[in-house]
């Protein structure tokens, strides 16, 4: 026995229904009822009472078709309104269903939210939110391709071949901020007083710190999987550990290029030669950041790993490898 949730099985539903009245005539509601309640895969209906409802519907209609609703017909759905819905809307900037209405008011046609809405799900366009990338001048985008071209000549291209070295590359990077206090939707705080003056202090404000805590962690991923394979490397907590005696711990600790070098020399480097089977065989490469483009911190990197990505392949507007 079929579900009766989509058009198409409330239609068999009912053709089982008149086809058991018209092969047994004498048969009631009551017995056609039972005899589907009994059957190895019954409707799931929450009481055999609703059943009944629906088979005596069914009954008195004599039809597994629809009857006609009640109500004025559609009168925006024309050919010409499908048209030009979807020109107003279809791979257009700022083509809200408020915007496209408000502009096809204007146009003298007789619409609504609701029709423009219906007319969207109709044509089977869905809504699409642009994304945020970087921006680039032409002479970065040209400077991009040239530097792609530069790395795909030194570690090759396909997979396989002798000169192929991508599955050896290292990319590490500092994350971006992360906030430790709870971050809520401005609109949702709220209460519902009788009178401003009933309002709680605790429930009519809202505390908030002027500094908020937060972290950034450091990692890396190559061929073989995630760099540090536990987990990122707090990097707070390594500045609070190299943190000079005697200074203010609520002074915040930056990354410069000489921390830098010691966080590579001594973090990285130990979890390197623990995780990773050859340094010699690894090919290191980092952010393009003014404090990792030091002398200072290029030594370090050298020290520790044989192979890198050289600045000179980093351009400033280049994405992460």
């Amino acid at each position: 026995m079929l579900q009766t949730s989509s058009n198409k099985d409330k239609k068999e539903f009912r053709s089982l229904v008149l086809h058991l009245k018209k092969l047994y005539p004498s048969w009631k509601t009551k017995e056609i009822t039972r005899f589907i309640m009994k059957s190895e895969n019954p409707p799931s209906y929450s009481t055999s009472k609703a059943l009944w409802f629906k088979i005596s519907r069914i009954l008195k209609r004599k039809t597994i078709d629809d009857l006609p609703r009640s109500g004025a017909p559609r009168t925006t759905t024309t050919p010409e309104y499908l048209q030009v819905v979807r020109e107003t809307i279809e791979l257009k900037r700022n083509a809200s269903i408020r915007n496209a209405n408000d502009k096809l008011n204007r146009q003298g046609y007789r619409t609504s939210k609701s029709s423009v809405w219906r007319v969207k799900n109709e044509l089977k366009l869905k809504w699409w939110k642009r994304k945020t990338v970087q921006k680039l001048t032409d002479h970065q985008k040209i400077q991009r391709a040239t530097i792609a071209k530069r790395l795909r000549k030194h570690y090759g291209v396909k997979k396989g071949s002798k000169f192929y070295k991508w599955n050896k590359v290292l990319n590490t990077d500092f994350s971006g901020t992360f906030l430790l206090t709870p971050q809520a939707n401005q609109h949702n705080e709220g209460v519902y007083p009788k009178s401003s003056n009933d309002i709680p202090y605790e429930l009519k404000t809202k505390s908030k710190q002027k500094f908020q805590k937060n972290v950034i962690l450091w990692g890396g991923i190559s061929y073989q999987g995630l760099f540090s394979s536990q987990s990122p490397i707090f990097t707070d907590e390594w500045l609070d550990h190299i943190r000079p005696e005697g200074t203010d711990r609520r002074t915040k600790m930056y990354f410069t290029s000489d921390r830098y070098a010691k966080f590579i020399q001594t973090i990285v480097a130990k979890k390197a030669a623990k995780e990773l089977d050859n340094l010699e065989d690894v090919i290191f490469q980092d952010d393009q950041d003014n404090k990792q483009r030091m002398p200072v911190a290029l030594d370090a990197v050298k020290n520790v790993f044989t192979n890198r990505i050289e600045p000179i392949n980093c351009d400033a507007k280049l994405a992460d490898i």
